[in-house]
């Protein structure tokens, strides 16, 4: 058999992956007070105790899992930079902003501005990295943005932005 088909010792560290990518070394990676403490508290829970009711084999399998989840999120967490909302930008959209918008439809939508590591759209959590963040950034309410989707292109009206400044903030770094 070809020695591209078996599996060498790598030193143990098969099941781990990196942490996403980064395009270049100049690149900054943002997440929320609120998202680096979920992070952290998910890093605690992977370093937890396994459960016992898993068969053995899948204790392995989900171990190794844990492990690597552990390991990603370690990476993260050493790599983002935390942003607190700046009073200054009341009233118009940047990182960690509340957006409420309306489509063409008449749909509204609320999403937080957040950082990629955080970002879940079905929780309301848009990627600053998002085309749809991208075009909100800088704006305010009142304001129209038209966003290029694979569909076709679809208009946003901003209808309003806002900070919530948590007590829970002041405990990330």
């Amino acid at each position: 058999m070809s020695k591209a088909f078996t599996k060498e010792d790598g030193g143990g560290d098969e099941g781990l992956t990196p942490a996403r990518p980064r395009s270049t070394s100049a690149e900054q990676r943002y997440i929320t007070p609120e998202g680096y403490r979920a992070l952290q508290e998910e890093l605690l829970a992977t370093q937890g105790p396994a459960s016992e009711d898993w068969p053995e084999l899948e204790a392995g399998v989900r171990r190794r899992e844990r492990e690597r989840r552990a390991h990603e999120l370690a990476a993260i967490l050493e790599e983002v930079r935390v942003v607190e909302p700046d009073p200054s930008q009341v009233g118009r959209v940047f990182f960690g902003a509340w957006v409420l918008l309306e489509d063409e439809e008449g749909t509204q939508m609320r999403y937080r501005i957040v950082g990629p590591d955080e970002a879940d759209v079905k929780a309301g959590r848009l990627s600053v990295e998002s085309p749809l963040a991208r075009a909100l950034l800088g704006k305010e309410a009142g304001e129209v943005v038209l966003v290029e989707r694979p569909r076709g292109p679809v208009e946003y009206e901003l209808l309003a932005v806002e900070y919530a400044l948590s007590e829970e903030s002041a405990s990330a770094p």
